[in-house]
């Protein structure tokens, strides 16, 4: 594999962080603005805090950022990996 065709671990860990965090954000704002419709399951992935609060919102925000980042990494570590294996 060259290195062009490599993936920066830190760059897909920090894109991930960014996407992951985001969702979290507007799941968030939909279990706060409209309660209890769907979006506060996937808040409680990331804290026991009652969906709608600043509590859930802090805590499942820094939560979301690391498990984000550890799976942008993973995933980008994988795919460097498994282009070890590629044919010329």
């Amino acid at each position: 594999m060259t290195d062009a065709s490599k993936l920066s671990v830190i760059r897909c860990a920090a894109s991930g962080a960014a996407a992951l965090s985001t969702f979290f954000v507007l799941c968030w704002l939909a279990a706060t603005l409209f309660g209890p419709i769907g979006s506060h399951m996937f808040v409680t992935m990331f804290t026991l805090a009652p969906p709608g609060s600043f509590v859930a919102l802090g805590a499942g925000l820094c939560w979301s950022i690391a498990f984000g980042a550890a799976v942008g990494g993973i995933c980008a570590a994988f795919y460097n990996w498994f282009g070890h294996w590629q044919r010329p």
